[in-house]
């Protein structure tokens, strides 16, 4: 029982521990830019989110991506 909880208390710091934030917005040729995207990534976040949707139709658009 204890190797359990062990191990249950190391992927919580890891995941804590390589957590962080990024944010991004869109910069349109016309100088306009659109609304910053943000988006917390851990080790474990997989699949398609709001961030990357943002950023592929930023691209489809003829913007360049920003980060902040």
């Amino acid at each position: 029982m204890k190797k359990l909880l062990f191990a249950f208390a190391a992927v919580a710091i890891l995941t804590s521990v390589t957590s962080c934030k990024k944010c991004g917005f869109c910069k349109y040729a016309n100088g306009s830019t659109s609304d910053a995207v943000c988006k917390n990534t851990t080790l474990s976040a997989l699949g398609v989110d709001e961030y990357s949707q943002a950023e592929a139709q930023c691209s489809a658009d003829g913007g360049v991506w920003q980060k902040k």
